[in-house]
């Protein structure tokens, strides 16, 4: 067994599936020990689960913990898997396959009784987990049945190894090896072992009940006399013939024991008084009754399931059902050892309101902050309302769980009942007000209510003292409320502060955070060179402090990204693209879908309609996801309604726009995104007067507001404006449109925003009398010209494209032909007989060369000309 294990760990997934009682736990356990005699530095994640477990956060806080506590993991990703509940659970699994491939370290993870899992998310993440695998890492399958199909499908692609019970039950031979060795000193012949394994199948806890009942009874030919009359039945061949032969202390050892999934010789101590339970745990390994030890150094043991199952229901009818007692002597074993999940679960077991109370009073926000949310819900559902609102611990987090993962509808009647309690005017009630009144902030806020939020969060803050850092929490509230309402000045301001006092916590995720939302509220002011400046500080904070800083760098470098396209800058772009797919290659599939949506815009900007389709059909399955970060999904909308607009896909449109509830409220950049989405479908499906009203909607407001909080939104609508009113036949008041946009438009370079709509607005700009407008204008008109011009005329087949970074000079194709030629060191001769033209046309190439690149001789322009070349995507 342990050579099949070792060899069957080279494949990702090793399934040992049996019955109960066939020694799968105890084949991975040994065969892990083999694995480290190969690889001493092999360590072993072991997770035991149960049906609670089901729960895809459950599963995913105690997966994650599991194996933290063998590997190094980044405090981002184990803070996620234990506190972030809205984090999808193959999201997370894809951060964790980046972290596990580069840990570089031999791991086996073990999930004992997968059976216990129902989750058809959990089996999908298991699955995806199990696929992507870095060669070092190994998962391990305990179960009793056959995991689902998402998982088994693995077997197609060769990526399973099956330990079924053939393998795992005893044949003749090991049968006969283990009652030599075990039974002690029978000696059965073969005819008799074969028949007991017909009995027993093979099963290792049959054997075992056999051997158990062979030191039981005084001779052989009883116990065979019994087989043939009836079959073996394990629970009443245990009881019968085995467990009521055990010593007394042995027995009540046992029963005593039974009530905790596991133990060591402290819990036994306080759970089995006036036994020596040393001796206990020496003979129930001795006589191999069904305890399986971990190599812990502790020396935790558990029963087989099977024996437990037992044990219990003789506890019980003994008791008469009331074990209360004994899970209160398990709850306060486990505090004693500082095992806090045990000792709450053994609480609430015993029914003990004071023992609840008192855990809950002192390791409260710990249980929270580990994500042990419905452990503590469970607890709190022990207590009173009037009981938890008595008590300002309880109430605090009671009122923490329920207004982000349980129900914030709950939490303004708790609080309510708190405050009564509160008596005195003095600083520790003011203090102890504000903290009621952040918590009531944050339940409004995640039931929307905006007002409320706003209202609680503002009166926190006027409660706590000035220098109090604790002020970042309502700030920090106060501020996402005021950016949701599109109140972006008045947000920016108490991100600033917020984000002072989180540093001042050592708060990392709120920093983090803080500096994304202001990154964008000064993308949206077009300070852009702000906004990348603020992004960048998201990466170089969490470098300093040696955080993973996950989804916030992600969210960095797409706002980089966008303002990289904008000023069409496709190398940087693509550059910060890449990076986003290096960080998330390993994260659930929506990521790599988003991805696919900034790689369309690119090609869009750059023409490439056959390399457009391909990534458009890779990218528009992402539409159809549902509860998938929200802050990105507005942005994938657009793209792909945009792709389809300029494709004429009306019948992808209609279903999407029939599925998509129209904008009518516009307070966030979200509802811009969207909106300009819904406008591309209508105008697209030649709905133009629905397309007006919506646009007018919005665009009207913005056009009248000094000092707009929302410029590019304004700058990017006004030029969907324009080109709805070309699309209408109204070329002129088009025109004056664009003429009014145009200063705005060049001080801030915009001009992805432009090439999106070339077809509708391009042809304006051609009209324009360059001449009559100012200077900087006049050059950037002709710029964004030659930019169109190249990017609609379609290359040869085998014809190399001008780079993006010469094509913005104006340089033309057979110029850049031209200077391939220089910076390969080819003679004007050369050249010129290379293209079949005249020496004095490739000097009239060179030199408008040197204008165009603004340099003076060939060694400046080959030098200028690599630079420019290397740069194009």
């Amino acid at each position: 067994m342990d050579e099949a294990f070792v060899a069957a760990c080279k494949l990702p997934l090793v399934v040992l599936c049996a019955p109960a009682g066939f020694g799968k736990t105890t084949a991975a356990l040994h065969g892990f020990q083999a694995l480290k005699d190969d690889e001493p530095e092999a360590r072993m994640a072991w997770l035991s689960l149960d049906p609670e477990d089901s729960d895809p956060f459950n599963f995913a806080a105690y997966f994650i913990s599991a194996i933290a506590k063998q590997v190094r993991l980044s405090d981002q990703l184990c803070h996620s898997g234990v506190h972030d509940r809205n984090t999808q659970l193959k999201s997370l699994f894809g951060q964790l396959l980046f972290e596990l491939d580069r840990i570089h370290q031999r791991l086996i993870v073990v999930l004992d009784d997968y059976h216990a899992i129902d989750s058809e998310e959990v089996h999908a993440a298991v699955a995806y987990l199990a696929k992507h695998l870095p060669p070092h890492v190994t998962l391990v399958l305990t179960t009793r049945s056959d995991p689902p199909a998402s998982i088994m499908s693995l077997r197609l692609q060769g990526l399973v190894a099956d330990m079924s019970a053939d393998l795992l039950g005893f044949n003749v031979a090991e049968a006969q090896t283990f009652f030599q060795q075990v039974g002690a000193g029978f000696q059965l012949d073969e005819g008799d072992v074969k028949r007991l394994l017909e009995h027993v199948e093979g099963w290792a806890v049959g054997l075992q009940l056999i051997v158990l009942g062979l030191k039981s009874k005084p001779s052989y030919d009883e116990l065979k006399a019994r087989l043939e009359q009836k079959d073996l039945n394990a629970i009443d061949y245990f009881d019968s013939e085995v467990f009521d032969s055990l010593p007394e202390d042995v027995k009540r050892f046992m029963l005593s024991t039974s009530v905790v999934k596991r133990f060591n010789a402290e819990v036994a101590e306080a759970l089995a008084e006036d036994v020596n339970v040393h001796e206990v745990l020496e003979y129930l390994q001795r006589q191999h009754l069904f305890i399986v030890q971990f190599n812990e150094p502790q020396q935790w043991f558990r029963y087989h399931h099977l024996l437990r199952d037992f044990l219990k229901h003789k506890l019980i009818t003994q008791s008469g059902g009331d074990v209360r007692e004994l899970h209160h002597k398990a709850s306060q074993a486990f505090l004693k050892m500082g095992y806090i999940v045990g000792a709450v679960d053994h609480a609430i077991r015993s029914q003990d309101q004071k023992q609840i109370t008192d855990i809950l009073r002192t390791y409260g926000n710990d249980l929270n902050h580990k994500a042990h949310y419905d452990l503590v819900k469970r607890c709190l559902a022990e207590l009173s309302d009037e009981t938890i609102s008595s008590d300002t611990q309880l109430t605090l987090v009671s009122c923490w769980v329920e207004s982000i993962y349980g129900d914030p509808n709950r939490v303004d009647h708790i609080l309510t009942m708190a405050e009564a309690h509160i008596e005195n005017d003095n600083a520790d009630s003011r203090q102890l007000r504000a903290e009621y009144q952040t918590v009531r902030s944050q339940a409004y806020f995640s039931m929307g209510d905006f007002v409320g939020a706003e209202q609680a969060a503002r009166e926190a803050l006027e409660l706590f003292p000035d220098n109090n850092t604790r002020r970042q929490s309502p700030l920090l509230i106060y501020a996402n409320v005021k950016f949701e309402q599109g109140e972006l000045d008045r947000a920016l301001s108490i991100y600033e502060e917020s984000e002072l006092l989180s540093r001042q916590e050592a708060n990392h995720d709120a920093v983090l955070w803080s500096l994304n939302q202001q990154a964008q509220i000064w993308k949206q002011r077009c300070d852009f060179a702000r906004s990348i400046s603020l992004a960048k500080e998201v990466q170089e904070y969490a470098a300093q402090h040696n955080v993973n800083s996950g989804f916030n760098a992600c969210f960095s470098l797409f706002n980089q990204a966008e303002l990289a396209l904008e000023a069409y800058h496709l190398r940087e772009a693509r550059l910060l693209i890449n990076e986003v797919g290096l960080l998330c290659q390993n994260w659930d599939e929506f990521w790599s879908q988003h991805l696919f949506g900034w790689l369309l815009k690119m090609e869009m900007l750059k023409g490439k309609p056959t390399v457009a389709r391909d990534l458009a059909a890779q990218h528009e399955g992402i539409l159809a996801r549902e509860n998938v970060a929200e802050h990105l999904i507005p942005y994938s909308m657009e793209v792909q309604l945009l792709y389809w607009w300029q494709n004429e896909d009306i019948k992808k449109i209609e279903t999407w726009l029939k599925a998509t509830p129209p904008v009518d409220k516009f307070h966030s950049m979200r509802d811009y995104v969207i909106l300009r989405a819904q406008i591309y479908g209508h105008i697209a499906c030649g709905r133009y007067q629905e397309a007006s009203m919506r646009l007018e909607q919005v665009y009207s407001p913005l056009r009248e507001f000094e000092g707009r909080p929302y410029q590019l939104e304004f700058i990017r609508l006004g030029l969907l404006h324009v080109a709805l009113l070309n699309l209408q036949n109204k070329e002129s008041e088009a025109m004056t449109e664009l003429m009014l946009l145009l200063p705005l438009i060049q001080q801030y370079s915009i001009v992805a925003s432009i090439l999106f709509l070339r077809q509708w607005v391009m042809p304006l700009f051609e009209k324009m009398d360059v001449d009559a407008l100012p200077e900087d204008q006049a050059r950037f008109v002709e710029q964004l010209l030659i930019l169109y011009k190249q990017r609609n005329t379609s290359s040869r087949r085998g014809e190399e494209e001008v780079p993006d970074g010469l094509l913005a000079l104006g340089i033309s194709k057979k110029e850049w032909r031209v200077l391939q030629y220089i910076i390969d060191g080819k003679s004007n001769d050369d050249i010129a007989q290379t293209m079949f033209i005249a020496v004095s046309t490739v000097k009239t190439h060179i030199n408008n060369l040197y204008k165009k690149l603004s340099v003076a001789n060939r060694k400046e322009a080959i030098a200028l000309g690599k630079e420019l070349a290397s740069a194009n995507t």
